[in-house]
Order: structure tokens, then sequence, then C-alpha cells
């Protein structure tokens, strides 16, 4: 007979009516010391959420059933972001938390109830809070870096795929001629600086020797060096992360430039009298 492993995790409890309704989304916030988000859970899908290999795994749901029901936080910030059909080798969970105390709230009908529980350090590991709380600063700042760049890639990839329709619904116009020929240098243009900043060959683990890994996926690895148990932040990491931050600035940049070149194209079009780009 085999027995089952502890769960890897806070493990929370809740005790639902025999026939629970389920019209509602039933949410779990938790929260911490200072009543900042940490995480959130609902019992329903995310329509939106859209799987792909080498990509960040739906959150867990929670479940709603009659009598007692059991639902394990993995003690994790929110999961990253990805953008479509880019395959990262890297974790996309978010950061594992500081030790300390939280607070979990279940709202049910509308109905809230709450409950504290502490997450404490590991005895065998010698650090001071000041420690935890350097990891948890540095962790956030790179996730938050890697969310600015897949948001960025994902709105300009909203205005290539309409600058591409606007192209394709021209090229026939000879009078629209400078319009579609302007799109189609927006087009490549905006492909060209999406691919400094996501790898779109790669299809596999593997792949990473094929090609190499751009900038957000340069990021997911140094996260990945700092979700340590160890809570020591590195002169190296830190001066990688410099590295990569310069590279997103001249980047950042580049993709302002871009959307001042598509605010031209805007101009372009009214003077045509058309208004077919724009930006999220």
């Amino acid at each position: 007979m085999m027995g089952d492993n502890p769960a890897t995790g806070v493990v929370i409890y809740y005790n639902l009516p025999a026939s629970p309704d389920t019209s509602q989304a039933m949410k779990l916030e938790i929260r911490d010391a200072q009543g900042k988000l940490v995480r959130e859970f609902s019992s329903k899908e995310d329509e939106d959420f859209a799987k792909y290999p080498g990509g960040p795994d739906p959150d867990d749901l929670l479940p709603v059933k009659g009598g007692m029901n059991r639902f394990v936080w993995n003690m994790r910030a929110e999961t990253l972001p990805g953008v479509p059909k880019v395959f990262i080798e890297g974790s996309y969970d978010g950061h594992k938390v500081a030790p300390g105390k939280y607070t979990a709230k279940l709202t049910y009908k509308s109905t809230p109830k709450s409950t504290t529980f502490s997450i404490l350090p590991d005895p065998r590991i010698e650090a001071s809070a000041a420690d935890y709380a350097e990891q948890q600063r540095v962790l956030t700042l790179v996730e938050d870096k890697v969310k600015e760049i897949h948001g960025a890639v994902l709105d300009m990839r909203k205005a290539r795929k309409q600058l591409s329709e606007l192209a394709t619904l021209l090229k026939e116009k000879p009078e629209m001629k400078a319009v579609a020929d302007t799109a189609k240098v927006l087009v490549k243009n905006l492909k060209i600086w999406e691919e400094k900043l996501v790898q779109n060959k790669s299809e596999s683990n593997d792949d990473v020797i094929n090609f190499p890994n751009m900038l957000s996926a340069d990021y997911i690895f140094v996260r990945g060096e700092l979700d340590s148990n160890l809570p020591l932040v590195t002169n190296g990491q830190k001066e990688r992360i410099r590295e990569l931050d310069a590279q997103w600035a001249k980047l950042n940049a580049e993709k302002k430039g871009l959307v001042k070149d598509i605010s031209a194209f805007n101009a372009l079009c009214r003077e045509k009298r058309i208004e077919k780009v724009t930006m999220p």
C-alpha cells in the first residue's frame, strides 16, 4: 500500500451546503500582513485563457461541492502572463512568498469568510526578515518587467494585425498605394521589434540549442535563479538584471517610436478618410 505525500502549500478547508449554488463564481483572496492582494482564485474557468506549449498553466479552480472542500495554495504569487505560441523554457509560476502572516478570504454568494495563518521560515536557513524582504522586492521587479514586455508584445501584435489586414484590403486600390505601402513597412518594423523580445521559432525545450532566448526569457531565467529557498540576492544577479533593464529601456524606447509611427499612419488614413488602426 502506498501513502499520500503531504500537501506542498497552505491547505484551506471550507464547508458548503449540500447543494451549493454554482451560478456565481466563488472567490478566494490571499492577502499579506499589509492587506496587499497576493493571489486570487475562482471556481470558474477564465474564458480568455488559452493554453499552448511552452506557455503558462491555468490557475487551479476552487472545488464547489456539497460538504467539506479542500484547496491547496502553493504559496506563490500570481502566474506570469505569456505570449501565445511563444515557447519559453522556464516557469511562469509566480515567486514563492516570504514567511509572514497572511489572510485567506473566501466569498460564496456574496458572503465572505476570513481566516489568518502564518508561513514559517525554514529553521535550517539563517536569514533575516530584511533578507526575505530584499528577495521579494527584486523578484517582484523582475516579474513586473516580464509583465511589461509581454503586455507590450500583445498590444503591438494587435496593431500589427490591423495594419496587415488594412494593407491587404487596399492593395488593389492604386489611389491607396501610399497607405498600403506605409502599412507594410510598419508591419515589418513591428515584427523586427517583437523578435528582439520573444523567440517565435522555439517549439520545445531543446530548441534553446537552435534559437537563442530573447529578452523576456532571459528575465524568466534570472527570476528562476532568484526564486530560491535561500533568500540571498547575489551581486551577479543584480548585475545581470541591470543589463537586462538596459536592454528593455532601449527596446521600450523603440516601441514609443513605433507608436508615433502608427499615430502618423493614422493621420495619413484620416487624410485619405480611412481610420482603421487603433492602439489598445
